[in-house]
C-alpha cells in the first residue's frame, strides 16, 4: 500500500479511508522489552510491547511505517519483520521541515478531524472534536481512550489525528480493523510546534512558522 505524502493528502482529499502507523526507536525498544523511558519520558510497557510485536509479526492491510534507522541513527528491529511493506514513518515529518505541510493541512481543513491529544494540540484550528489524553503513559488509560474513540463513531468518514505517544499503533490497530470506514493518522509530534511547543530538535529550524 502507497504511503507516500501525496498519496496520504489525495487520500484525505477523496475520503479514502486508510490508517497510517508509525514504528521509531521507542516502539522497537518497547517490543524489545527495554527498561526505561523513551524520549518523552513515556515508560515501556512489557504489555505495549507485546501488542506492538504481534501487530508487526502479522502483514497489515494500512500503511505501516518505519523511520530511518541508519539515517537518525536510530535503534530498529524493522528488517526482522519483511513482511510488511514498511513505508518512511517520517513523511510529515519532513515535509513540516521542508515547509511543505500546508497541503496536508489545507485536506485536513475540508474533514471532520477528531484529534487525539494533550491539551496543547486542542489549539489547532482544524479540530471538529477533541478527546484530551495525559501528557505522558497513556497506555494505563488504553481502555478509557478507546470507549472514548468509538463513542464518536456515527457512520460518517471521519479523519482520527493521533498525537498519543507508543500506544497509538495498537489503537489504531485496533480501531481500523474495528471500523475501516475511517481514517486513522498517527501524526506524532508534527503540529506541535504550530501550538507554540518545540519538542523535537527540527522544530527548531522552522522560520515559516509564527512561534508562539
Amino acid at each position: 500500500m502507497a504511503g507516500t505524502f501525496v498519496d496520504i493528502v489525495n487520500n484525505i482529499k477523496k475520503s479514502i479511508p486508510f490508517a497510517f502507523a508509525r514504528y521509531g526507536d521507542g516502539e522497537w525498544l518497547n517490543i524489545k522489552k527495554h527498561i526505561g523511558t523513551n524520549c518523552d519520558g513515556n515508560i515501556y510497557y512489557s504489555e505495549l510491547g507485546d501488542e506492538l510485536k504481534k501487530i508487526v509479526e502479522v502483514r497489515q492491510d494500512y500503511i505501516m511505517g518505519a523511520q530511518d534507522y541508519n539515517k537518525f541513527k536510530l535503534f530498529s528491529s524493522v528488517n526482522e519483520y519483511p513482511n510488511q511493506d514498511w513505508v518512511d514513518a517520517d513523511v510529515l515529518h519532513k515535509a513540516s521541515a521542508d515547509n511543505l505541510l500546508q497541503p496536508f493541512i489545507d485536506a485536513l481543513s475540508t474533514k471532520h478531524i477528531v484529534y487525539i491529544g494533550n491539551i496543547h494540540q486542542k489549539k489547532l484550528e482544524f479540530i471538529n472534536e477533541f478527546i484530551e489524553i495525559p501528557d505522558k503513559n497513556v497506555w494505563l488509560h488504553r481502555n478509557k481512550l478507546l470507549q472514548s474513540i468509538e463513542n464518536t463513531f456515527d457512520g460518517s468518514h471521519k479523519v482520527y489525528c493521533f498525537s498519543a505517544g507508543m500506544a497509538t499503533n495498537v489503537f489504531i490497530d485496533i480501531l481500523w480493523k474495528n471500523n475501516n470506514k475511517n481514517t486513522y493518522i498517527d501524526v506524532g509530534s508534527v503540529f506541535d510546534p504550530y501550538v507554540g511547543r518545540l519538542t523535537r530538535k527540527y522544530h527548531h529550524n522552522l522560520p515559516h512558522l509564527n512561534q508562539k
